[in-house]
């Protein structure tokens, strides 16, 4: 059969939700259409060849096997470093003759790492001259995807497969690359790429997906973390340091880095929630085919040469032989695999086998293909409803939210009656409302089930659920467990009719809106193929704000309708974009006066309007679901409490937590909003009381279903009364908390930013565009003026973006306010003239440029911070202030019941990571009189990369345990008093020093430390029996100590493997000792080793020692016991100058749920341990190893740092020692 393939030309697409490169094919035959097998070959690393070139004889040797439609892919590493663009365009060249001579054949170009120059510092630089010089020679069968560096996704279409392009390469980099303020990219930050993702895959319907990622998100190679036995010894004793690196810290080419880890948490999470989907990587020099839940992994990068693969029961294929993958997508729904190898330029097929088998024709083998199922037709939508139906129907928006007493007391009575008792409520006509209504498809958002429908009327809807499920919102290890359970049972704090109530109140203040109405959406033919999941829901119908219709049509009359990420972008394109601001602060006093806490960015359209100056955007505020937000019961009220969760409030009469309700769009006013003064948002309040009255807020109450008034509505009516005439006065609170610090931001022009100091104190801060050729303001174009008060601002940040910006600052004061100046990109002008009698600096200037442009007087600074990222603008980079009380009740035999109480503040600044300062403080006290109070802080980056570490402890007494004397052969006497050998001292300590973390969980530490301690002599105790041990007399200890750890494990509680190395080394004086200098050496390595199964067996080796030399206390000197490097031992059973251990584990994981009440894993564990200590005083009987040994068992509840053991050990001593820790094993 003759067969005819017709390719439309490539035409790169921009829609509302993603730049999409979109290929036609049209097939026809001489008899009837025919849909084709379709296949598509996975290269990847052909940089590795000596010329990247080579690859094309392959192509040409594999195309003489006549395989038909394909697409051959180069997922990355098809250019080293070295190469120019000229060659580069060479090898395109030659791409484009092959594509020529083949019309059947289709190419596609990721990107990888080195494209941009192996992770280099000219890395996006590269990339956008490599794009430059591929696109010089353009084929409209050859698709790039090197997208100025953005992170995609991107699309490309065929008949029966979607093609996904992601740039991983673009999370992975560490250097300069597209941000959202570089105005380089639709998408440049990882929550819009993720809902980018989302969306993709939710509305590809009827097509297989296949995703293209440079970097794997499952490897079997060595970048994830795969190596042969051979590897661990090799160099030896540094081979397995090496690997433990590579698996759990990673250079900028293993998966296992810090950046490449939240790539790979982000896209496992996407695909947790969809089925039938391939992901291809091309970064490993292998071949593997990998199933991981419904989905499969493919990894095909060794066309130049193979390398390790490890074999995993999960592996469908897993080759280290020169060669690629091919996959083949039949027209029945089959996916398939080939594997073929490559040997110089000739290939042959090795084997094949499938990946989803077809829907059409499975027999229950496989996994059945759930996206292409081409026997079962898509059940079109009938013309015009076909099902009788009564008028009204009867419902409830959520019956399973009824409750008893004891629920109510502790998880809240909330809004329950309103979401249980039956309203009564319209079928929804879509023959007639809105000149009828059509499918269009299913709907976004992460808690509602929605459908998107087209009107007669030309203009767009979207039906939501009133019910609400935030399964999808939540992280994706709690999804499924007690946490989904209780978030979904919490959906009850919500009014399920509040948007009713919120829309007529709205319009009173001419804020743009969505008018819902509520229907039940009929179980009818003319939903299609919606009509099982669909029929009979019940939800709101109101009007999609979109431009993506006739413009008459458009939402508002807007020229543009954007999402918020868009609206960034716009912003930062052109200082001539701007927001209503007016209207933004009166749309934000409406969300504070009626409670909804929920208006992040997500819940906000903008619509745009031409203007003379420019576009003005209008806010568009929406979903209304946390409007009235009630919060009673114990636990909602805990986590109501100002340290509790940041965000969210309970609508009452009075605002209690300002901060906590207007949490969620802390950013987006502090962006939108910056130029807003104090009497901006008293004003904006004062317009929603004067255009609202008390008849208005009864008459929206009453908008809302009649049955629910009673019970809830009128309490709604009563507080929005009480609450509305305090508005002005939480105007000034919230604008309190948003003056303390103040971004003002320029765009990717030019503009000059001019600053005035007065005399006062105060600040004036105003934005003008800028004259290219004098570099003069344009007094004449005013972007953006405020002044400034000391009082209520703290430090004002001015941000150039891009542009040849100008920054000028002048004027005279005695104290003033902290201005620091981040140019940006752009060849930057700055002159500060300014001068402040009193105080530090006040002009902090962040310049990246080496050469800078910059005429400062006596007050301006330039500052290099440690981290590249403040030379650049971060929207999202304001945190507040924090604290966290805890307070606990304990018990052990030593001191009793004890009460335990203490706080941890944690303090931010602008150029810190994670934040400025740390400071905790605790105290406990027990029914036995012990008493301690501590006291620790941490301030980040206080000498360079060095964070500043201080600690005060108090302890009366402290419990040292049991001590049995100095010697490793030291008696136990079962016969004396059971608290005989347990010892106290009284303590103070205080201590200070540097910090240093880096790779993940490592450290470098250096402390000086100065103890008061005293041992307590009890009558009847060994330290009474033995006045003359070192220690029992009050002592000074002044020490310095220093601590290397180097930990390449994969997480520091119950870990599976990697390797951990400490050096302890302590140095000082000691008073009343004999010696001027004591010293204290330490050593300890773990090494942890599993296979990879789903139940692992764990085997865990902790080896170490200690060398003490001096005159030192009895507490100071090394303990071996129960809590410390012997098991089977009571507690510090031996004591001595110098130790020896070796500890042995063996762990078997015997299972892992997750999808349950609680996610556990559950296990059992057996030890072995070795262990001597050395005295001086030692007798030769002394010369021995102690042995303990044990098991138990083990269960992880949620995170492995709350692991919970309880084992059984014994010893030549113990007959059974039960032993009860959290966490960690060994200790």
């Amino acid at each position: 059969m003759t067969t005819l393939l017709l390719h439309a030309p490539n035409r790169l697409r921009i829609c509302s939700k993603r730049l999409a490169a979109s290929v036609l094919f049209i097939i026809l035959t001489a008899c009837n259409l025919h849909a084709t097998d379709f296949k598509v070959i996975l290269t990847g690393n052909t940089a590795d060849f000596e010329n990247p070139a080579d690859i094309f004889p392959i192509i040409e040797n594999y195309l003489a096997t006549k395989p038909g439609p394909l697409l051959w892919v180069f997922n990355g590493d098809s250019f080293p470093e070295q190469m120019t663009t000229e060659q580069v365009a060479e090898w395109k060249r030659k791409a484009n003759a092959l594509l020529d001579r083949n019309p059947e054949l289709h190419m596609l170009l990721n990107q990888g790492d080195r494209e941009w120059l192996n992770s280099g510092k000219d890395g996006w630089q590269r990339i956008i001259a490599l794009e430059k010089a591929l696109d010089r020679e353009k084929h409209q069968r050859f698709q790039l995807f090197l997208g100025r560096g953005c992170p995609g996704p991107w699309t490309v279409s065929f008949p029966m497969l979607e093609v996904v392009v992601i740039n991983s390469q673009w999370w992975n980099h560490p250097h300069d690359k597209p941000k959202p303020s570089s105005d380089a990219c639709s998408i440049a930050d990882t929550d819009n790429f993720v809902e980018e993702l989302e969306g993709i895959l939710d509305e590809t319907t009827d097509k297989n997906v296949l995703i293209l990622s440079h970097f794997p998100v499952e490897s079997l190679g060595n970048y994830g973390g795969r190596f042969s036995a051979a590897s661990y010894f090799s160099p030896p004793l540094v081979g397995n340091a090496l690997v433990g690196f590579r698996q759990n810290i990673g250079t900028s080419r293993d998966i296992s880095n810090a950046n490449l880890g939240l790539y790979r948490y982000k896209v496992n999470g996407v695909l947790q929630d969809y089925s039938s989907v391939i992901l291809a990587s091309g970064h490993e020099r292998n071949q593997s085919v990998v199933r991981k839940d419904n989905n499969f992994f493919i990894n095909s990068g060794g066309v130049a040469g193979g390398s390790f693969v490890a074999h995993s029961k999960k592996a469908a294929l897993a080759s280290s032989s020169a060669g690629f993958v091919e996959i083949t997508y039949s027209s029945n729904g089959l996916v398939g695999y080939r594997h073929w190898l490559v040997t110089g330029a000739q290939v042959s097929e090795k084997e094949n086998g499938p990946i989803f088998a077809s829907a059409c024709e499975n027999a229950g083998k496989g996994i059945t293909n759930t996206l292409f199922q081409p026997c079962n037709p898509v059940i079109k939508p009938s013309d015009k409803m076909d099902t009788p139906r009564p008028e009204l129907a009867t419902v409830a928006a959520g019956s399973e939210y009824a409750s008893k007493r004891f629920k109510e007391k502790w998880f809240g009575k909330h809004y329950r009656d309103s979401w249980t008792i039956p309203v009564k409520v319209p079928y929804l006509d879509m023959d007639t409302t809105f000149g009828g209504l059509v499918i269009a498809g299913k709907g976004g958002g992460r808690q509602t089930t929605s459908l998107k429908l087209v009107a007669g009327n030309g203009k767009e809807y979207v039906f939501r659920s009133v019910d609400k499920d935030p399964f999808r919102a939540l992280a994706y290890e709690l999804r499924g467990t007690v946490v989904s359970q209780v978030l979904k049972d919490q959906t009850s704090t919500q009014q399920p009719y509040g948007a009713m109530a919120v829309a007529p109140l709205l319009d009173k203040i001419g804020i743009l809106h969505a008018s819902p109405e509520l229907f039940v959406l009929p179980k009818d033919n003319k939903l299609g193929g919606f009509k099982e999941q669909y029929g009979n829901l019940f939800g709101m119908l109101e009007e999609r704000p979109t431009d993506k219709i006739s413009k008459p049509k458009v939402f508002a009359g807007a020229k543009d309708i954007e999402k918020s990420f868009k609206l960034f972008n716009k912003l930062y394109h052109d200082h001539d974009n701007r927001v209503d601001k007016a209207e933004f602060a009166r749309a934000r006093m409406f969300d504070l006066w009626i409670g909804d806490w929920s208006k992040h960015e997500d819940n906000w359209k903008w619509a745009g309007y031409k203007t003379a100056g420019g576009e003005l955007y209008r806010p568009i505020p929406r979903d209304r679901d946390h409007a009235f937000s009630r919060w009673d019961g114990i636990i909602p009220w805990l986590a109501d409490r100002e340290w509790g969760m940041p965000n969210g409030e309970n609508f009452a009469k009075r605002i209690h937590g300002l901060r906590s309700l207007m949490w969620q769009a802390r950013h987006l006013d502090r962006f939108v909003g910056s130029e807003l003064t104090k009497s901006d948002w008293i004003k904006a309040a004062g317009e929603i009381q004067h255009a609202i009255q008390e008849q208005d807020i009864a008459a929206a109450v009453h908008n809302m279903p009649s049955e629910i008034y009673e019970k809830d509505g009128r309490e709604i009516e009563r507080k929005l009364k009480a609450r509305i005439g305090d508005l002005q006065k939480y105007a000034a609170e919230y604008y309190a908390l948003l003056a303390r610090e103040v971004d003002v931001v320029g765009s990717n022009k030019a503009e000059y930013f001019k600053v005035v100091r007065e005399w006062n104190g105060r600040v004036t801060v105003t934005v003008y565009d800028v004259f290219k050729q004098s570099q003069q303001a344009d007094t004449s174009k005013t972007y953006y003026h405020r002044v400034f008060d000391p009082a209520e601002t703290r430090e004002i940040r001015l941000n150039g973006l891009g542009g040849d910006d100008v920054f000028d600052i002048e004027g005279k004061s005695g104290r003033s306010i902290l201005v620091r100046i981040i140019s940006g990109s752009g060849n930057d002008y700055i002159s500060d003239r300014s001068d402040v009698s009193k105080g530090s600096k006040q002009t902090l200037i962040y310049e990246k440029d080496a050469n800078p442009h910059h005429e400062l007087g006596t007050e301006a600074r330039e500052v290099k911070p440690v981290d590249d990222r403040y030379y650049e603008y971060d929207r999202n980079a304001f945190k507040y202030n924090t604290y966290l009380p805890i307070a606990l009740l304990t018990y052990n035999p030593f001191v009793g019941s004890a009460v335990h109480g203490g706080v941890t503040f944690t303090r931010q600044r602008f150029g810190k990571p994670d934040f400025a300062a740390k400071h905790s403080l605790s105290a406990s006290v027990s029914v036995k009189g012990n008493y301690e109070f501590s006291y620790n802080n941490q301030f980040r980056q206080l000498l360079g990369k060095w964070d500043g570490i201080s600690q005060v402890t108090l302890s009366r007494p402290l419990n040292y345990n049991f001590f049995f004397g100095v010697g490793n052969d030291t008696p136990k006497n079962n016969d004396l008093p059971s608290n005989y050998y347990r010892t106290q001292y009284n303590s103070f300590a205080v201590s200070a020093g540097l910090l240093r973390q880096f790779w993940k969980q490592s450290k470098i530490e250096v402390t000086g430390s100065y103890e008061l301690a005293e041992g307590i002599q009890r009558n009847n105790s060994y330290l009474a029996d033995h006045p003359d041990i070192f220690g029992v007399e009050q002592l000074h200890l002044i020490f310095v100590k220093g601590i290397l750890n180097l930990d390449f494990r994969d997480r520091a509680a119950l870990p599976e493997r990697g390797f951990r190395l400490q050096l302890t080394q302590q140095a000082g004086h000691v008073s009343q000792s004999r010696n001027d200098l004591a010293s204290i050496s330490e050593l300890e390595m773990e090494q942890y080793l599993s296979n990879h199964s789903k139940n692992p067996l764990t085997l865990g080796l902790r080896l170490g020692g200690g060398i003490a030399k001096g005159q030192l206390p009895f507490y100071k000197l090394f303990s071996l016991g129960q809590l410390n490097d012997l098991r089977g031992f009571k507690r510090n059973r031996f004591t001595g100058e110098s130790k020896g251990f070796l500890n042995t584990e063996l762990r078997w994981q015997l299972t892992e749920t997750r999808n349950t009440f609680v996610p556990l894993k559950m296990g059992i564990r057996a030890f072995y341990d070795v262990g001597r200590v050395w005295a001086k005083n030692d007798p030769g009987s002394a010369n021995y190893w102690h042995q303990g040994y044990g098991g138990g068992f083990y269960i992880t509840p949620f995170r492995e740092q709350f692991a919970f053991n309880i084992s059984a050990g014994t010893s030549k001593e113990e007959s059974l020692l039960l032993m009860i820790s959290i966490g960690s094993f060994f200790r």
